[in-house]
């Protein structure tokens, strides 16, 4: 009944637009093929489903190839460096391989065609995105993706065992170490904490902790800046969570392995993505028993910054049907398909989505819904889509960083010298 009641709302939101623009020709690409590589993730599954309506829309039909991330990554990198023709539309995390993929020449670029009003439907409205978001696609000057989704990690919490121990929902950064100890204390058999290990994986999550307790990855000049107090209590806050509260295994894991353990109550809090939600819904109880908030402040500090980012859709360089492929773009972020992933736990980028009847008509319905809802809300109006140091060679920053925190955790390094070891690493990199 639920899903009935969202998909009328959202019907009912599509009918007072202009219905994708009628007057437009959806089908001046009717008979082609656009190929499709994505990474694994709640939008590219639900598209699977949506995709027969876009060839019944427009005639094209559509090749989806998707893959776990790591070997999405590779096989993308072989394509494209292969100059293949064979792909014509990938996903994309501007925020993370931006800067290279534009300097390779991988990109489209996306604003001839967002300004061509022979191939952009009059309704498309680019301005829609959220300014953040339409920042973090463009690189210098080339408008690299259009975002598919916003996202950025969230702070789980089991309300049932915190009201069971009498701990008090965390109010400040500083109180989750203390919860953790009082969670242990209450019940040794309850897994406590879970949050990503893996080196490459690990700034996603304790950026918000850096950041919180006013630390930065950069000085003022623009240098790696992991060796300040603030940087250091901050990773080292993260790490301590992980080596005192933390899974077996815990280095090895990311978010897949974490949403498992959260799911299947097997720990009481995590700082994971928002984007996990909808999967997180699936295991029975926790609509009722989670609590999702962003990541408190620092007591001290007052700081709330958290992180926001969201993958993109791109067109292929070496594609022979661009067109086809701006097409197909056009359709997945248009308010029409915005809104009716929402059930899926994909959070729109269009404003018009978020403050839609149907989205708040959604979110209204579980008090945790709309607890996620106001959580992205106030991530888009605060958060930061950079999350290392100052560099074009983003995963290589990020591993530098994981691996100065796993060497905390496995106690080979105080956090001091593991983390200021970093630094010069990092400045290579520059």
């Amino acid at each position: 009944m639920r899903r009935r009641t969202f998909a009328a709302a959202a019907a009912a939101s599509v009918l007072g637009l202009p219905a994708l623009a009628q007057d437009f020709n959806w089908r001046g690409q009717d008979g082609r093929t656009v190929t499709l590589l994505l990474n694994n993730h709640p939008w590219s599954q639900a598209m699977r489903e949506l995709a027969a309506e876009f060839t019944a829309r427009t005639g094209i039909r559509t090749r989806i190839e998707i893959f776990n991330e790591e070997q999405f990554r590779a096989r993308l990198t072989t394509l494209m460096q292969g100059r293949s023709a064979e792909v014509d539309v990938f996903m994309s995390l501007p925020s993370r391989e931006g800067a290279v993929f534009k300097r390779a020449g991988w990109y489209t670029d996306l604003a001839p065609l967002i300004a061509d009003r022979r191939l952009t439907a009059p309704d498309f409205n680019y301005e829609d995105f959220g300014a953040g978001m339409r920042q973090q696609a463009t690189i210098d000057g080339l408008v690299a993706t259009l975002p598919i989704n916003q996202e950025g990690p969230l702070f789980y919490w089991r309300r049932d065992i915190f009201q069971r121990c009498n701990i008090p929902e965390p109010r400040f950064l500083e109180d989750i170490p203390e919860a953790a100890a009082r969670i242990r204390a209450c019940d040794a058999n309850q897994g406590v904490w879970a949050a990503r290990g893996l080196r490459g994986a690990v700034n996603y999550g304790m950026s918000g902790f850096v950041f919180n307790l006013g630390g930065s990855y950069a000085t003022a000049d623009g240098k790696p800046g992991l060796c300040n107090p603030a940087t250091i209590r901050g990773i080292e806050m993260y790490a301590n969570l992980l080596k005192d509260y933390g899974p077996p295994g815990a280095l090895n894991h990311t978010f897949t392995q974490v949403i498992e353990l959260l799911g299947q109550g097997r720990i009481a809090m995590t700082h994971e993505s928002s984007n996990e939600f909808a999967n997180i819904m699936r295991f029975p109880g926790r609509a009722q028993d989670l609590g999702v908030r962003v990541l408190p402040p620092g007591r001290e500090t007052g700081i709330s910054k958290p992180l926001v980012i969201g993958w993109g859709l791109a067109v292929s360089a070496h594609s022979r049907q661009k067109e086809a492929a701006w097409l197909f773009l056009q359709w997945a972020t248009s308010t029409e398909v915005q809104t009716r992933l929402v059930q899926n736990g994909v959070a729109p980028p269009r404003a018009s989505v978020f403050q839609g009847p149907a989205f708040n008509a959604w979110a209204n319905e579980m008090p945790i819904r709309r607890a996620w809802a106001e959580a992205l809300i106030e991530i888009g109006r605060t958060g930061t889509g950079v999350y290392q140091s100052p560099t074009d060679r983003v995963p290589e920053a990020r591993d530098i960083i994981g691996n100065a925190m796993q060497q905390i955790v496995l106690g080979r390094a105080s956090a001091r010298d593991a983390v200021c070891a970093a630094d010069p690493e990092l400045a290579r990199l520059q």
